[in-house]
């Protein structure tokens, strides 16, 4: 079932939020969450799960709701307000922005909307164990019970989605470095030093990580449904039999034994006091965590997430290989777009195709890495837009199509922006332009010292916008896996904390933006490797190394507004991005490429 198709599941369905609040009456209820995430806490979950969507119709990758009594609201971060705000419209939901300063959260407003002895009802599956012992402490003094065995959406939900089933296979040693066995053991190594007995993973990509294995369970996702108990150097996978059978046999010659993805339950609640048990809790459902009757070691991360973000040599040698792929795939888009927008009739929902089909020309091709984000003047402000087939706007040739996507190869995971000027600009337009240019260039220049988060570096990007007094509502970069999620974690750059050092290795993107409601959008992202710089008598200094390769259109800057030295960064830029791309692509793509990184 596709977006579009949930949303109208949800409208079309009377007052989803009394159908709850009657079972919240028969349940007794006083407070009930929602969330949009699995047993997983995966960001992109299968439409299944799509709670929030079917009650709310909002579509953002980020959100919650809570229903009370006398009052429901839909909780979202600084990405999806104006989204969020057009969505909900006639849901008898409220938005409440949860990244503004003095909002309280949809726990908190859980907590005080229940009455003292009350009730707060969620389904413990889709709740991660991080999400519940807040709610545990917040609750503690008003004595409130939380009910986590309830699905009361799934009562509702006539026609929910079935989950989706593909084939695991194997992920080749020439791509990812690394053997199954020799992760296996990095990681038992780790559960020794901690004195764990079991170590439970939820995290898809985390697993499929660790045992070099990608499915397709997720929709545009290299992912598949699974949990993995380590003990003592024995490993325990649980999954779909019939999706596992084709790997089952190199897995157990690995030490990985294979049972059905259901018995994960039973096998959690064996681990008695006699274990000391191991978990993420922002990564594992509180369903899990209180079915585990042992010693409980909490980490903030998997130790799996940390090994997987610091990309070994054969990864960083496949990314520099896909990048020139999907560069070539870029440069054929935005040649297709410049000719022909206005010329032909094509909408937003026409772009996330026509990126398919100029990617699926590259080897090792597998899917997009997401549902692309083509925004078209205003629709562009709305940082994470999602075009509908019956809604999307037509693009002309004027203005400014921001297109935000990537690719998943079996070689790696690619995420690009560009905003592109298709016709006249207003000074406004190529000012806004430039200042996310610049911003993009000081962070990509950046030298910092080891020892440096991405929240200490975050201010290079946005310095040059808030000199003017903008900012943008999100972080400036996410880390990329390595065919596997496109954000990963646990590095960032971002004003968040974040007390996880830069490393060599670190994929991160920079993405700084500007975003006028009812305007426009602009975002220029390229993805950036962490490398060794200098040493020297005051310390150990690292780099960033830009190896995204497509052009940055130069018709929408204003070179009043660009230093020299930024300048000849673009030109420095738009050099190697010829020299990498022009040899894969044919005349007339050339010559086209050849004008669009010409010297300014």
């Amino acid at each position: 079932m596709t977006g579009e198709d949930l949303l109208a599941s949800a409208r079309n369905f009377m007052n989803p939020v009394e159908k709850l609040r009657k079972l919240m009456e028969r349940e007794k209820i006083d407070a009930l969450l929602i969330t949009k995430f699995d047993p997983h806490q995966s960001e992109d979950a299968a439409d299944y799960w799509n709670s929030v969507q079917f009650v709310s119709g909002f579509t953002g990758s980020s959100g919650a709701v809570a229903i009370t009594k006398g009052h429901a609201g839909l909780w979202t971060d600084g990405r999806y307000y104006i989204q969020a705000q057009r969505e909900i419209s006639g849901c008898g939901l409220e938005l409440h922005k949860a990244s503004e300063p003095g909002e309280k959260s949809y726990l908190e407003f859980a907590k005080d909307s229940a009455p003292p002895g009350g009730v707060i009802g969620f389904d413990g599956r889709t709740v991660s164990a991080e999400e519940a012992a807040k709610l545990q402490r917040l609750a503690k003094g008003k004595k409130i019970t939380l009910k986590s065995d309830v699905d009361l959406v799934g009562e509702i939900w006539a026609d929910r989605p079935e989950d989706a089933k593909y084939p695991i296979l194997d992920h080749p040693v020439a791509f990812s470095g690394m053997p199954r066995e020799e992760k296996l053991k990095i990681i038992y190594q780790k559960m020794a030093q901690m004195d764990a007995d079991a170590y439970v993973i939820s995290s898809l990509d985390d697993i499929a990580w660790l045992l070099n294995l990608r499915g397709g369970d997720l929709q545009r996702s290299t992912l598949f449904k699974a949990f993995l108990v380590l003990e003592s150097e024995k490993a325990s996978l649980f999954a779909d039999l019939d999706e596992i059978a084709g790997v089952k046999e190199i897995l157990e010659r690995a030490g990985v034994r294979v049972f059905s993805y259901d018995e994960l339950w039973k096998c959690v609640s064996s681990l008695d006091s006699r274990f000391s048990v191991m978990y993420a809790p922002a990564k594992t459902c509180w369903s899990i965590v209180e079915s585990i009757k042992g010693d409980k070691i909490d980490i903030d991360v998997d130790e799996t997430e940390i090994l997987k973000s610091v990309k070994n040599k054969a990864e960083l040698e496949c990314l520099e290989r896909i990048n020139v792929r999907d560069g070539a795939a870029m440069v054929r888009f935005l040649k297709w777009i410049k000719e022909n927008a206005g010329r032909e009739h094509i909408t937003e929902y026409d772009i996330d195709a026509k990126l398919r089909e100029f990617r699926e020309m590259g080897e090792n091709y597998i899917c997009p890495s997401f549902t692309a984000i083509a925004g078209y003047m205003a629709n562009a402000a709305m940082m994470h837009y999602s075009a509908e087939k019956g809604s999307a706007a037509s693009i002309l040739a004027e203005g400014f199509l921001l297109v935000d996507s990537g690719g998943h190869y079996w070689d790696g995971t690619t995420d690009i922006t560009r905003t592109i000027a298709l016709g006249t600009l207003s000074p406004d337009m190529k000012r806004d332009f430039t200042l996310v240019l610049k911003g993009h260039i000081a962070l990509a220049k950046t030298v910092f010292l080891y020892g440096a988060t991405g929240s200490n570096l975050d201010i290079a990007a946005r310095l040059p916008l808030w000199e003017r007094g903008i900012d943008y509502k999100s972080g400036t970069g996410h880390g990329i896996g390595f065919c596997l999620c496109v954000h990963e974690g646990p590095a960032r750059i971002s004003m968040k904390p974040n007390r996880f050092f830069l490393e060599p290795g670190h994929i991160l993107t920079n993405e700084p933006g500007i975003y006028r409601e009812g305007l426009y959008g602009i975002r220029t992202e390229n993805t950036l490797v962490v490398e060794e710089h200098v040493e020297t008598e005051f310390g150990r200094f690292l780099k960033f190394r830009t190896i995204s390769l497509c052009p940055i259109d130069s018709a929408a800057i204003d070179f009043e507004i660009l230093t020299e030295d930024e300048r000849q960064w673009l030109n420095s830029y738009h050099r190697m991005v010829f020299e990498k791309l022009s040899p894969v692509l044919s005349e007339d793509e050339k010559a086209w490429l050849e004008v669009a990184v010409a010297e300014v």
